[in-house]
């Protein structure tokens, strides 16, 4: 990332992720945890939320109460969607945006818009799952800056990204 308003970090990622990495298997959550549903609604309602065409497929419909925005090169499949055609096109619009921006999936939007990323809530499944989706490496650009939520399955642990050291 270079220039002026390329260098801000725009994005809020949420994820949830076994502890061997999993983040879905099939198109599909490999688990079902109720109480991590009910976190993500409320830290994402009311605020755009970022998604590639397999997730929002996935899901299956827009999420209530937010701007859905899918990142697919086929703009006409989803009717009332947002939709961006590349990762550049979706930056361009929002670079200079003032408002939560939520990265949800999946492993290939993460991964492009990594650098792009701010912080990530991460619940942290303590199980391991089987799963053919893994989110991306980040323990060399992120730090744990809290533990938001916790329960006997899982925690959702807030990351920062670190500062960059010149």
């Amino acid at each position: 990332m270079t220039g002026n308003s390329l260098d801000k970090r725009i994005f809020t990622a949420v994820a949830a992720m076994s502890c061997n990495g999993v983040i879905g298997n099939k198109g599909q959550l490999p688990w079902h945890l109720s109480d991590d549903l009910k976190f993500f609604k409320k830290l994402t309602f009311g605020s755009p939320v970022i998604m590639g065409r397999k997730t929002y497929e996935s899901i299956g419909r827009p999420l209530p109460g937010r701007k859905n925005i899918v990142i697919s090169s086929n703009a006409n499949i989803y009717g009332d969607i947002e939709i961006h055609q590349s990762i550049e096109e979706l930056i361009d619009v929002y670079k200079d945006s003032t408002e939560s921006l939520f990265i949800i999936g999946g492993a290939q939007i993460y991964s492009a818009l990594l650098n792009w990323t701010k912080e990530i809530y991460l619940t942290y499944i303590y199980k391991e799952y089987s799963g053919d989706t893994y989110f991306p490496q980040i323990d060399n650009d992120f730090k744990l800056d809290g533990i938001e939520f916790k329960t006997e399955e899982f925690e959702v642990r807030k990351m920062i990204r670190k500062p960059v050291v010149t």
